[in-house]
């Protein structure tokens, strides 16, 4: 079969690979649509910063929409046909937190496209728990979207948001905007977003930002303050992964407030951990999901969230790195979400 492999720092190459057979608890999925995440685009660039560079090559993907073809000894609730996505988390269920339903930050946690073969390929072998069956009512293109926006519907639960909160977000890539969603979905009174392109910042309004603000138009601090009444949001939500930007999603919040940490980091950051203390301020990470896809399929199903306008283009799997990589790094104006069709 055909798949795009992970060799190093922009290298990734489409090749012939042996087609797999599902194990014990297994499920072999036939790919229709594989999405380029932001963790993709930073192994692509900065790699190895999560992949085990001992185990590669490598296939990259973790963003999915497919139908099941095989199943492995042991799997229920699932029959060729059905059409799924998934999550990207391989745990042991046997340590301390597996036992908790502290599935995200399994001792043992491995990750498909990092650690394990991924979906941009012709087909994926996924664990059972992984997946998740797609209605009819949401399309392929909003099911290769799931598994990033369980990734916001986590981050809305760890900012403890509720109705009629004021949030602020930092970036204007997929986690920003799928966090954009999420929030309105929450029922956030105001949501603003601090973007970097305008063409991504555009996008943000017509999904619900209450404003827009751009680094290069000022200090974003001040704006987000003036738009609430001095004091600074509720809970802000870092999607970038930039040094800098934690402590500006700090700076956003008001004093008592919570900073969520989404963004995954190539090099570290630095904070004001004295004014996080004096001003009663919160700041806590958001590893990927624990059983979020769900909600989030279910969000799509009823139209609560809409994925359409995220979608920027679909490309054949064969060109994803110059019609997909190379264009989401170098025109981030026109390019949120880049699909893959896989043939």
């Amino acid at each position: 079969m055909k798949a795009l492999r992970w060799y190093g720092r922009k290298d990734l190459r489409y090749e012939d690979v042996p087609e797999p057979s599902p194990g014990a608890g297994e499920v072999k999925v036939k790919i229709n649509l594989a999405g380029i995440c932001g963790t993709d685009l930073k192994e692509y660039t900065a790699g190895p910063c999560i992949i085990d560079i001992n185990n590669t090559p490598v296939t990259i993907g973790h963003e999915f929409a497919g139908k099941v073809v095989e199943l492995g000894d042991g799997v229920t609730g699932f029959k060729v046909g059905d059409r799924v996505s998934g999550v990207g988390y391989w745990v042991c269920g046997e340590c301390y937190y597996c036992q908790r339903r502290m599935f995200n930050v399994c001792s043992n946690l491995l990750f498909t496209g990092l650690h394990k073969d991924g979906c941009m390929a012709e087909y994926l072998i996924a664990p059972h728990y992984a997946l998740y069956k797609l209605p009819d009512s949401v399309s392929d293109e909003a099911g290769a979207v799931v598994e990033p926006l369980a990734v916001a519907v986590h981050a809305i639960s760890i900012g403890k948001v509720g109705l009629g909160d004021k949030v602020a977000i930092v970036g204007d890539g997929i986690i920003g905007m799928c966090t954009l969603l999420a929030a309105r979905a929450a029922g956030v009174a105001e949501a603003h977003v601090v973007a970097k392109h305008r063409g991504r910042g555009e996008r943000a309004r017509a999904n619900g930002a209450t404003s827009v603000i751009y680094l290069d138009e000022g200090d974003p601090v001040q704006a987000v303050k003036d738009l609430t009444d001095g004091l600074g949001v509720d809970v802000a939500f870092e999607c970038v992964g930039h040094p800098e930007t934690p402590q500006l999603a700090l700076d956003l919040v008001r004093n008592g407030g919570i900073a969520v940490i989404e963004g995954v980091f190539d090099q570290p950051g630095q904070v004001d951990f004295l004014g996080l203390m004096y001003n009663q301020k919160t700041m806590a990470g958001s590893p990927i999901y624990v059983d979020e896809a769900a909600t989030a399929i279910a969000l799509l199903a009823d139209k609560t969230i809409e994925v359409d306008k995220l979608i920027t283009s679909k490309v054949p799997l064969k060109d994803a790195v110059e019609m997909g990589f190379e264009q989401l790094l170098n025109d981030k104006e026109n390019n949120i979400k880049v699909l893959l069709e896989v043939p």
